[in-house]
């Protein structure tokens, strides 16, 4: 980036400053600002199908992010994540005009970019609304599976691995509170056969889903905000005809994990309606009820739940739902595992050679000692 250029973005706005591993932007939540990068480098980083975060791209000097928050308040497509100090420079809708005026080729490079983002919000906005007015959604309710009464505490999350903070509900406009996980720091502790990765001092499970306590409206943390004037339509008018009345009804007689099922199971029933081609995102919060009903001992509930992830799963990977291979082997992985707690044993190979042919080693020799255990079981 040439001198003057900097010399005119400072002009624009105080640079500000970011210590290596501050996430700049957490992945789904709204922002008002893009950044310019005038010293250091970010990671932009996605959330996989098992919760983990993988870097996709590094971005340094002269690079920009962030900037289809500047016209739509869309929520983040990415996590990011300064990978060094790092000095960047926020263009926001007050300084927008003077940033188009002084630095013209940035401004250029900016509105390509938005281009193609713009078309493929587009298509995917065209796909789900035609999959809603064609398909029946039951109506919302609590299986008959799950045993209410649960007495556990709420997951604990150490405070270094928390960012909380206020922010204006998409359906009510009331403030909700907000915490978001820094999954860049979370130490791990364990690999299970099923794709489940457990963290030291935080169960990111219990902080997935948002809730709005004045409206009762509830959401992925992916999805909660940067609903469009349909989607809006319909949630509201699901939340007032459907989930308000069995919400209510249970306010007094629910302990922490009862609360934090029916959250999931709203936002898994909001989902079907506005994002029904999103089988990946529906199938992983039917996961998330597994390993949390697999915590409490709930056996017929973690019974009901895996179907629900075999059914999400095989229409994701057969769909071909993903944008890259490392997604789709490891949601491969995943389902194997369920596959194989189900007793199923149809298709294990078939998506066991799938979770093969991951980069990532370890879902790749996973997925081989499955196979050659599977293999040598046939045989004998």
């Amino acid at each position: 980036m040439q001198a003057e250029t900097i010399l005119q973005l400072k002009k624009i706005s105080a640079p500000r400053q970011f210590a290596k591993d501050d996430y700049i932007c957490h992945e789904g939540q709204p922002g008002s600002e893009m950044y310019i990068i005038l010293k250091g480098s970010v990671g932009i980083f996605l959330t996989n199908a098992i919760g983990i975060l993988n870097q996709v791209a590094t971005i340094g000097v002269g690079d920009f992010f962030g900037e289809m928050a500047i016209f739509d308040n869309l929520p983040r497509s990415a996590s990011c994540i300064a990978l060094e100090d790092t000095i960047a420079v926020a263009v926001t809708k007050d300084n927008l005009q003077e940033f188009l005026e002084t630095c013209p080729e940035i401004a250029k490079q900016m509105l390509e970019k938005m281009s193609g983002r713009i078309r493929k919000l587009d298509a995917e906005l065209y796909k789900n609304n035609r999959f809603v007015k064609n398909r029946h959604v039951p109506k919302f309710a609590v299986p008959m599976d799950f045993v209410s009464g649960h007495a556990v505490r709420p997951g604990y999350a150490a405070p270094k691995f928390v960012v909380e903070y206020k922010q204006a509900c998409p359906i009510c406009g009331k403030a909700v509170t907000v915490k978001d996980i820094k999954r860049n720091i979370l130490e791990e502790e364990k690999f299970d056969y099923d794709c489940r990765v457990t963290y030291k001092g935080c169960n990111p499970l219990w902080h997935e889903v948002i809730h709005c306590p004045h409206c009762y409206y509830s959401n992925h943390y992916l999805r909660f905000f940067g609903l469009n004037n349909f989607e809006f339509e319909v949630v509201e008018k699901l939340l007032r005809n459907e989930h308000k009345p069995i919400v209510e009804a249970r306010l007094e007689r629910r302990s922490d994990f009862d609360w934090l099922v029916l959250r999931y199971l709203q936002a898994i029933n909001i989902n079907e309606h506005i994002n029904p081609g999103e089988n990946v995102l529906i199938g992983g919060m039917w996961r998330n009820l597994y390993w949390l009903s697999k915590d409490v001992s709930d056996v017929e509930f973690a019974k009901y739940c895996a179907q629900k992830v075999i059914e999400k799963y095989r229409a994701a990977i057969d769909g071909s739902e993903f944008a890259d291979i490392t997604s789709k082997c490891t949601t491969a992985l995943s389902l194997v595992g369920f596959l194989m707690y189900s007793s199923e044993e149809k298709d294990i190979l078939k998506y066991a050679n799938i979770a093969i042919e991951c980069p990532d080693a370890r879902i790749k020799n996973r997925a081989m000692q499955i196979k050659a255990r599977f293999e040598q079981k046939q045989n004998t």
